[in-house]
């Protein structure tokens, strides 16, 4: 009977099967994590077109008004735009971006999770302004001019007394026939707060500026860059690089959506160039 005889492997060749795989394990891994943050960034952009097409239909039943930002009307809780919209979206699930690290859609009448995904801008007349103005700080000018003039579309109705940092009154939204570039104006994006701090904090001067939560990371006023490399943070030692560093997506009013890098996104108006291509409505 002939029996037969295996060769073990010996030490060197063991390691160099090992260093093999540690290779590819590196060169791998991270194309895998990029595949991975990709995906959430295209899971983020259809949220987004999703909830471009519930603002639209909202605003076809409310005679071409824009969705109100917030609004205290029903004396019970703070509405957003996140909840106004949701006879139309039906789903809070979509309001989350899965780069967010805020994930609660569950608890919405208890926690404000929900609101720091995607963001509107308000008007300025909304907080007693006649438009918003970028920062004047230097290491902004490496993204956008100073004193750059822009402008939200939602109002807000905030009927029983200051809530959150919005005054008492009734704004109206813009309607459709204010904007004169509707494939041009970005009404939402990636944010940190439902309004891009602009309003909770009520500046005149936003972007440029962080703004956060007692007890939450700071980030940036107005689109924050989280994806492709991003994070969702603004580090006051680390900003001036770190707001370059990623992308946001954008959701246009005439219903599509893309991604920017800030610098590509804050860029002036040929039309009028004291102001923001894509966040003037008026020309």
């Amino acid at each position: 009977m002939n029996r037969s005889h295996f060769r073990a492997f010996t030490l060197i060749e063991l390691l160099v099967v090992i260093a093999i795989i540690a290779i590819l394990a590196a060169i791998l891994f991270p194309v895998f994590a990029q595949a991975r943050e990709q995906a959430r960034k295209i899971s983020c952009l259809s949220n987004i077109k999703q909830l471009g097409t519930a603002i639209a239909m909202y605003t076809q039943d409310y005679d071409e008004n824009i969705v109100l930002d917030c609004t205290t009307d029903n004396q019970t809780f703070f509405d957003t735009w996140q909840d106004l919209v949701q006879p139309y979206a039906k789903n809070y699930a979509i309001v989350i971006c899965p780069d967010s690290p805020y994930q609660d859609s569950a608890n919405v009448q208890t926690d404000f999770q929900y609101w720091m995904s995607y963001g509107m801008f308000p008007t300025a007349a909304s907080l007693g302004y006649p438009y918003f103005l970028t920062r004047q700080a230097a290491w902004f000018q490496n993204y956008a001019l100073p004193k750059e003039k822009y402008d939200g579309l939602a109002g807000a109705g905030i009927s029983n007394g200051p809530a959150y940092g919005w005054p008492q009154g009734n704004f109206p939204s813009a309607t459709l026939a204010r904007v004169a570039r509707p494939a041009e104006y970005a009404l939402l994006f990636d944010s940190n707060n439902f309004d891009g701090w602009q309003g909770i904090y009520g500046m005149q001067v936003g972007l440029g500026y962080c703004g956060g939560w007692v007890g939450y990371d700071y980030s940036f006023f107005g689109p924050q860059p989280r994806h492709t490399g991003g994070s969702n943070r603004c580090d006051l030692n680390t900003r001036a690089t770190a707001y370059g560093q990623g992308m946001f997506n954008v959701g246009f009013l005439d219903g599509h959506a893309k991604s920017f890098k800030p610098g590509q996104f804050l860029q002036a108006n040929p039309a009028q160039p004291d102001t923001l291509l894509y966040l003037w409505p008026n020309n």
